[in-house]
């Protein structure tokens, strides 16, 4: 009897890889490896497709929108345009949030996982509207942890900006986390690295982050690209799937 095994993606963050669950042909067929160090994207088939130590699948269209450039100057996928109103990689998006209410200052101290962190002098803390894969939930719950740690550096100054309640029930800060005037909860959303969840009553972004996730699933980035989603965080948690 012939065993078949299911074939596998390598998925780089930072300088960590990642291995994941490949995702299906149909998925493949417009997708790009962006370099976010070099600002070029490789096409698949290629030498650096997946392989280069900082970097996402996007479609063309999308990293062309975002700034990237064609390895080599030639279109992966001839006849692929770029939307008007591109940016450069890392430029905020034109429906990206801004800070305009008070907030206060920490040092991230650790990463727990992809939606909690340990900031000084405040101690842990809860990025409030997102989920991510637990860290039992491997590969994806280890990228989502990853895909913070490419965001935020250990030993930046936050500015964390509160909703409704200042703490949940185990103590921990709620909070939307800022780093170089970005909210991390909605770029970890925006990704594909968390999931728009509602934390009642602090439901202040609520609108923005779920227009965020379902940009990043159309867009099929960070998880969304390898089903990293089919079993959303709170449904494993209860045992759904």
């Amino acid at each position: 009897m012939r065993i078949h095994h299911q074939p596998l993606l390598a998925a780089a963050i930072g300088s960590v890889l990642f291995v994941l669950p490949r995702p299906a042909a149909s998925q493949f067929r417009d997708s790009v490896w962006v370099n976010s160090r070099s600002g070029v994207y490789h096409c698949p088939g290629t030498q650096y497709y997946g392989r280069t130590t900082s970097g996402e699948y996007l479609s063309e269209g999308v990293a062309r929108e975002r700034g990237f450039r064609a390895n080599g100057g030639r279109l992966c996928h001839p006849g692929t345009a770029a939307p008007s109103g591109a940016g450069g990689p890392g430029s905020p998006l034109p429906d990206e949030p801004r800070l305009t209410r008070e907030a206060r200052e920490c040092v991230l101290t650790r990463i727990i996982d992809g939606d909690s962190i340990e900031c000084s002098p405040l101690g842990p803390v809860r990025l409030i509207g997102t989920d991510s894969p637990e860290a039992d939930q491997p590969p994806f719950g280890t990228a989502a942890t990853a895909g913070l740690a490419s965001l935020v550096p250990s030993g930046a100054t936050l500015r964390l900006e509160l909703d409704a309640e200042e703490r949940d029930q185990y103590g921990r800060v709620l909070a939307y986390a800022w780093y170089d005037a970005r909210m991390i909860n909605w770029l970890m959303v925006r990704h594909g690295w968390s999931v728009s969840y509602r934390y009642p009553p602090n439901v202040r972004y609520a609108a923005v982050l779920d227009s965020a996730e379902a940009a990043a699933r159309r867009e099929a980035r960070g998880l969304w690209l390898v089903d990293g989603f089919r079993c959303r965080p709170a449904e494993r948690r209860q045992r759904v799937c």
